[in-house]
């Protein structure tokens, strides 16, 4: 069987030459313009700096029509895209270009000062493959299904970067998964928002779409105005993006009078899901679906089908189609239904590991089996609930408490703008929550009110026994995910100069 994503996209030149492929601005580029810009920037890349089969092109900049022509060209030459951050400073694209060793730096003019000094040749992102066609041929690399396509330095909101590789047989086997969960997934109009640093960007919004003979509108710098005008004027059916990019679409004088009938897959995650994020984009005729997936796991696992989104929106759905999804004790055992455990998925549509890392790849991927490292809960009817990480489980008196089920209970209250729960130091319990809270503009809120809501939502002992009212925005990263472990140093100190709230009442 040809696994080859080459050949997927090779074949949608041939068929779809004339329909657009991708659109950034004011270029457009059709199937045909596209596979020859790609070609031109192959030549280029071969001729100038020697890439050849395996080594390894890192693409710094926006994500933009170069971006695309750019990795597609490395592709032809059976090269590995290793993206960079482009809101990551000197340090880490310094870690981010040792761990890869790249041959070579495609970079925009605008953000190449970040790896002058790395040693690595840096050639210009804006002008590659933007020559006149050339006479010679290009000879598309024959690649094995086990052949590296990108490697993606990943660390989320916490923890040391990796590098996960994506290669031909597993991301061809995990768009499958995709059409089978999604059958609309297939030749669809994509908005891309998404930093290619990221496996929203990457996969959601590059090599998704394209592979399944799909097209990307490209937003490089995000307005929420311009987003809702891109997906009526381009009839934008599948967006998929962290939720805070819905919140301010909703949040715009636009949204109320925009048509986005042509949008039937929006799917999102990352951060809590409110029922009135759900209810507002319903009213509009979309069904916003909780999507799960990290990036070991190539982007969404599992997608919740609109109808269960709607009246379930704190579930993730039952699991993939091909993907199996295991709710586990910390001894590898399977949880009963409404019993906490690592999320542990097994099937087709997994990375193939981390780049050079034999011992974290057996680690995590041991068995066939992904270890997420987030904790979950899937009820009788076999939906599941996503309640925290295994390094966000705050344990109080000894027993665990889930940031994530304390964040969507307090984003319920309307006057919440961000939120965040951390576990802090308690000389009572040992550890207690504490909520880091940014409230919306012109609102007024309360520690007792938020106490007050937990208490009433949740078991009493859960509530928060800090909370702190933060005049600025939370810190993200470039997936738009909250940086946990920023706060957490942050706040390290909050029990010695915060208010605590009391002892809970008894449990």
């Amino acid at each position: 069987m040809n696994t080859s994503i080459l050949r997927a996209l090779s074949a949608w030149a041939d068929r779809r030459g004339d329909l657009l492929a991708v659109a950034c601005r004011d270029t457009q580029l059709t199937w045909r313009e596209l596979d020859s810009a790609a070609t031109r920037a192959a030549l280029e890349l071969a001729r100038q700096h020697g890439v050849g089969r395996g080594d390894r092109v890192a693409v710094l900049g926006r994500p933009t029509t170069e971006w695309v022509v750019t990795a597609l060209g490395v592709l032809k030459l059976g090269a590995v895209i290793c993206p960079l951050n482009e809101r990551s400073g000197p340090v880490d694209l310094a870690h981010a270009v040792a761990q890869t060793e790249p041959t070579v730096i495609v970079a925009s003019a605008a953000l190449a000062s970040g790896v002058t000094d790395l040693g690595v040749p840096i050639t210009d992102l804006d002008r590659l493959g933007r020559g006149e066609p050339s006479s010679e041929d290009l000879a598309i690399a024959a690649v094995d299904g086990a052949d590296p396509v990108a490697i993606l330095s990943t660390s989320g909101s916490t923890g040391a970067p990796k590098g996960v590789v994506f290669t031909h047989e597993s991301l061809a086997s995990s768009f499958f998964e995709w059409c089978l969960s999604e059958p609309t997934f297939l030749h669809a109009r994509a908005l891309s928002v998404s930093s290619m640093a990221f496996g929203a960007g990457l996969l959601n919004g590059f090599l998704g779409p394209l592979v399944l003979g799909g097209s990307i509108i490209y937003l490089p710098d995000w307005d929420p105005a311009v987003a809702l005008a891109l997906i009526r004027d381009h009839r934008v059916n599948h967006l998929g993006a962290t939720t805070v990019f819905y919140e301010q679409m909703a949040d715009h004088p636009d949204f109320d009078g925009a048509d986005l009938s042509s949008l039937t897959i929006a799917f999102t995650g990352g951060n809590p899901v409110t029922d009135d994020l759900i209810r507002r984009w319903g009213a509009k005729g979309i069904g916003l679906r909780q999507a799960y997936g990290l990036t070991e796991s190539q982007s969404h696992a599992t997608i919740p089908t609109v109808a269960d989104a709607m009246v379930h929106p704190d579930s993730v759905g039952i699991g993939g189609v091909l993907n199996e999804f295991h709710i586990c004790h910390d001894d590898g055992t399977v949880c009963g239904p409404d019993q906490p455990g690592e999320i542990v998925i097994s099937g087709p549509g997994m990375a193939a590991g981390y780049w050079r890392d034999p011992d974290l790849t057996a680690t995590t991927f041991g068995g066939g089996r992904l270890r997420t490292g987030d904790i979950g809960v899937r009820d009788t009817d076999g939906r599941i609930r996503v309640i925290g990480r295994t390094k966000d489980i705050i344990i109080s008196g000894g027993i665990n408490i889930y940031a994530a089920e304390l964040e969507r209970a307090i984003a319920e209250l309307p006057e919440v703008a961000e939120i965040a729960v951390i576990g802090v130091s308690d000389s009572e319990f040992g550890e207690t929550p504490a909520a880091l809270i940014r409230v919306a503009d012109g609102a007024e809120l309360t520690a007792a009110a938020v106490v007050q809501h937990c208490r009433d939502r949740l078991s009493p002992y859960k509530a928060p026994r800090y909370v702190e009212f933060l005049d600025r925005p939370l810190p993200r990263t470039a997936g738009m995910k909250i940086r946990k472990g920023d706060l957490r140093t942050e706040f390290a100190d909050l029990p010695m100069r915060g208010t605590r709230i009391g002892t809970v009442p008894s449990r």
